[in-house]
């Protein structure tokens, strides 16, 4: 029983700054359920302004990888870590959240446009999972598949050194920086110009 407490407040500890900045990020963003079957029961959607949201994109990717990072996310000048596992293939992205001891916080499939969850706290205290799938998939997304797939209201500008997201008046709302990692052009920063919020990402080798 006493560990049983000593793990409960080490996730609290751990997990509920990183969870008010992803919140004062994005706190209307909705999150379908799912069913026992694990069908969506309704359009997923994100955040892409403050004031308009859209339907969460889905892509794919041609060739299998996993990345370990740390994930340091900087929201008006409070830093906060989470150790994450990315796995990319051709059915879609599968991301496990954990905290930087290795407590496991969540597991996110979304493949073949089905969205499905585990979770290891409360989902009230972790980011809006729309929102950081997008994240991802805007950073890695190296065919540049996603400018078929969002609002064309929006455009994606991609060089091998950096990419953004803004809208066609010349609003930017998202710029992704990169950097060589052994073969790789991997992104290290993300920044969302429109929720003010910055993640930089570190690569654990494994």
């Amino acid at each position: 029983m006493q560990f049983k407490i000593i793990l409960s407040h080490t996730i609290n500890v751990m997990v509920i700054p990183l969870m008010l900045f992803c919140f004062g990020c994005s706190s209307s963003t909705k999150i379908a359920e799912q069913n026992v079957n694990g069908d969506k029961t309704e359009t997923e959607y994100i955040n892409i302004e403050k004031d308009a949201k859209m339907p969460l994109p889905f892509i794919s990717f041609e060739s299998e990888k996993e990345y370990r990072q740390i994930l340091t996310a900087d929201y008006n000048g409070k830093k906060n870590s989470l150790l994450c596992i990315v796995k990319l293939n051709q059915d879609g992205i599968n991301l496990t959240g954990l905290t930087l001891s290795s407590i496991p916080l969540f597991n996110l499939k979304y493949e073949k446009q089905n969205l499905q969850g585990k979770y290891y706290v409360p989902k009230s205290m972790l980011p809006p999972v729309n929102q950081v799938l997008f994240d991802i998939m805007l950073a890695f997304d190296g065919k540049n598949r996603l400018s078929e797939e969002i609002s064309k209201e929006y455009i994606i500008h991609r060089d091998d050194n950096a990419v953004t997201l803004g809208k066609l008046d010349g609003k930017e709302l998202y710029s992704i920086k990169y950097a060589q990692y052994d073969t790789e052009n991997l992104p290290v920063k993300i920044v969302n110009h429109e929720f003010n919020y910055s993640i930089n990402l570190k690569y654990i080798k494994k």
